[in-house]
């Protein structure tokens, strides 16, 4: 099994180049029994349009393979001629010459192997390699031909020239259809309406080719560049084909290929070469700028319906994701609305493409858009922005636009074109979600005053006011700060119940915090503790000024219910200091103290601590 690899590989490599030898051998031997046994004459020398197509087909890498293949082949095809085998072996060597040279030359020209001549500067190159190649080939045959006239070496190139023009490129098309797959089958054959008129181009020529009488010979040029322009290049050749193919019949039948010359076989011979060499400088030109042509139609074609594809597309878009675009041009005023942007703004969809002028049925005038359109003048990238909009018997509509200005060569800006989001739902969802998060940060704050504050006075409560406090404390142990804790009550204040009822005791209570919020200043801490108990934090204050404040503090009370018609009532006061080592508990503990002893020493009094 490992053994019958390497033979794989072998035949694969020789078999094209195998193939393209017998087949030069059998064109050969076929042009030399048309010449030799029936009398005809040679006006295409296909075995060289045989050769160069085989170079074409053949990868580059595997030339020195075909030249090995054909060389043997040639050689010994061309010696059963009756040639001697040394001029048979030149005869050889100068053909592989010839078509590698043009196959190099031609490939260069046209940028590659499978390449087809669309424009002038390759058809003109493609040109230019035959001739190039023809020529190297037939100088070096020259040294080694007994007898070489001027005419029969322009008759051999001019063989050598249409075999590698006609036959070459029909030769190669008819192995792209026989190796083509799928649809590629059809693009690479000739459609079957030519074939009529080939066989009218055969009659044709028959008889412009033997009427002396009339000169019909511009009809063959007007038929074959008719058939150019319908069918492209490979059809021209075909038709040169044709009449080439006509005129060695003729050869055959009646001794020259154009009768009606009055002229020997070998003078019409290079009159009728030379005039297929004409027919093809005119017609191949015209085929291939229609080929490029038709390529850019082809193009054109292809872009339009991925266009028309992309406009569908995006009309899907627009009707699913309720987006809409509009272009304006600003040199012309010309615009361009979908129908969804209309129907979004609230305006007939039959408006569109340009409804003119709109402002009057856009929001604020359109001051909103042209705004952003005007203040954006110079922006290079898009800019965005939302603005509202009412339609008539609608609800309110919020749109976001994304706007990108087109600039032309200069700078100056041109045209707009925007693409507008019906964003109503999601703004109404946002905006739901603020007020939800504003009424419950609202909420929170409200809950946590309450949990902060008295409900009765409106005062810190107890665990706000000791909170406070540790605060205070450790800023006055750590800053060494002065500090003071107040601590008073309302005197007698369970007869003011007894005698007036709870309501008008919660009345003196919220009296009195209202007179202490009033004496207290900004940064002062004054928080009710528990009943009728209250404690004023005062905090960077000298003890003698504290002394005064928390005098005042109990004149105020003992003057504030004058005019009112809740029973007067006194406080007694007692005044701690902070001192180094206190904590909150230590400090009010001794400010509790001086309370009960200034409650001892008859009340409405102001009681320094120990």
């Amino acid at each position: 099994m490992h053994g019958e690899q390497p033979k794989v590989h072998v035949w694969r490599a020789l078999r094209e180049p195998v193939l393209a030898g017998v087949i030069w051998s059998l064109t050969a031997l076929g042009c030399l029994a048309l010449r030799d046994a029936l009398g005809g004459v040679i006006l295409v020398w296909v075995p060289s349009g045989v050769a160069v197509a085989a170079f074409y087909v053949v990868r580059k890498r595997h030339w020195a393979v075909l030249a090995l293949a054909m060389l043997p082949i040639q050689a010994a095809t061309i010696w059963s001629a009756g040639i001697p085998l040394a001029e048979a072996i030149v005869y050889s060597i100068s053909s592989v010459v010839q078509s590698a040279i043009i196959a190099s030359l031609s490939t260069m020209a046209l940028g590659g192997r499978s390449q087809v001549p669309r424009k002038f500067r390759q058809l003109g190159g493609a040109f230019a390699a035959a001739i190039a190649g023809c020529l190297a080939g037939a100088l070096i045959a020259i040294p080694f031909r007994a007898e070489q006239t001027v005419g029969e070496f322009s008759w051999w190139f001019m063989a050598n020239v249409h075999a590698v023009i006609i036959f070459s490129p029909i030769l190669l098309n008819l192995v792209r259809k026989l190796t083509a797959r799928g649809n590629d089958v059809a693009r690479s054959g000739v459609e079957p309406s030519l074939y009529p008129l080939l066989l009218a181009c055969a009659g044709l020529a028959m008889l412009a080719l033997q009427i002396s009488q009339v000169t019909l010979m511009p009809l063959l040029v007007a038929a074959m560049v008719m058939i150019a322009v319908r069918y492209g290049q490979v059809a021209s050749l075909l038709v040169v084909l044709v009449y080439a193919v006509c005129a060695t019949a003729l050869s055959i039948f009646a001794g020259s290929p154009m009768p009606h010359l009055g002229v020997g076989a070998g003078e019409a011979t290079l009159v009728f070469q030379t005039w297929m060499l004409t027919m093809l400088a005119t017609a191949l030109p015209i085929a291939a700028a229609l080929m490029k042509r038709q390529q850019l139609q082809r193009e054109l074609i292809a872009r339009n319906r991925e266009m028309r594809e992309s406009l569908t597309l995006f009309d899907l878009a627009e009707e699913t994701a309720s987006i809409g675009r509009w272009r304006l041009d600003l040199v012309t005023g010309e615009q361009d609305w979908s129908p969804k942007m209309l129907e979004m703004n609230g305006l007939p969809r039959s408006l569109a493409p340009d409804p003119g002028d709109l402002r009057h049925r856009l929001p604020d005038g359109g001051s909103e858009v042209f705004g952003q359109i005007a203040r954006n003048k110079e922006t290079l990238g898009t800019y965005t922005f939302t603005y509202r909009i009412r339609p008539t018997n609608e609800l309110e509509r919020v749109l976001r636009m994304t706007m990108l200005n087109e600039f032309d060569q200069r700078g100056k800006r041109t045209a707009v074109f925007g693409v507008a989001m019906d964003v109503t739902e999601q703004v109404r969802r946002e905006e739901a979600l603020d007020t939800a998060r504003s009424r419950a940060m609202r909420l929170a704050t409200e809950a946590q005053k309450l949990a902060n504050t008295d409900p009765l006075t409106g005062l810190p409560n107890r665990r706000c006011t000791f909170s406070k406090l540790d605060s205070m404390s450790l800023v006055a142990e750590n800053c060494g700060s002065p500090l003071s804790a107040m601590l008073f009550d309302i005197d007698y204040f369970k007869s003011v119940n007894d005698t007036y009822g709870h309501q008008v005791g919660d009345e003196v209570i919220q009296r009195v915090a209202e007179i202490a919020r009033a004496q207290s200043r900004k940064g002062d801490v004054v928080g009710r503790i528990g009943g009728e108990e209250f404690v004023w934090l005062i905090a960077g204050t000298q003890e003698s000024a504290a002394r005064l404040l928390a005098e005042r503090l109990r004149q105020a009370v003992e003057q504030g219910f004058t005019g009112t018609r809740l029973p007067s009532v006194t406080i007694s006061v007692g005044l701690a200091y902070f001192r180094p080592g206190d904590d909150c508990e230590s400090l009010l503990a001794r400010a509790d103290a001086a309370l009960y002893e200034a409650k001892g020493s008859g009340r409405n009094r102001v009681q320094r601590a120990a």
